[in-house]
């Protein structure tokens, strides 16, 4: 799987910037609107021979939880689902091979879109 394409053709679908970090990594800068983004990172990982790729949103410190309810808010999400690792609320979704551009770009916005709404209820700022 080649992460730096797919993030690339996703940024360009939008008009958003990214970065490469290496061939495995790489982040996109979603814009949501009124001035507002919110970074996905992509990272290509391997479980038993088989590759994907995993992005992940930071929503906030576990700290700044402020409802439990959004837990059940995730019930809604077609793509995502809730974490928490090393002290932050974060939204994660995988994709695979098989997967089309249009149904890529979903992913990416859903988690986008959930994680920025969620960081301004929590922080009130334009942080991740």
């Amino acid at each position: 799987m080649k992460v730096i394409e797919i993030v690339k053709t996703y940024a360009d679908s939008i008009g958003a910037k990214y970065s490469s970090y290496d061939d495995t990594k790489a982040a996109v800068i979603v814009p949501i609107g009124q001035h507002r983004h919110q970074t996905v990172l992509a990272e290509l990982k391997n479980i038993n021979g088989i590759p994907f790729i995993s992005l992940t949103s930071k929503i906030s410190n576990k700290e700044a939880i402020k409802d439990e309810d959004i837990y059940e808010r995730q019930k809604n999400l077609l793509f995502g689902k809730l974490v928490v690792e090393k002290d932050f609320l974060e939204i994660k979704a995988y994709l695979e091979d098989s997967m089309t551009p249009s149904l890529i770009k979903e992913v990416f916005n859903e988690l986008a879109a959930f994680g920025d709404i969620y960081e301004k209820k929590y922080t009130g700022k334009d942080i991740f």
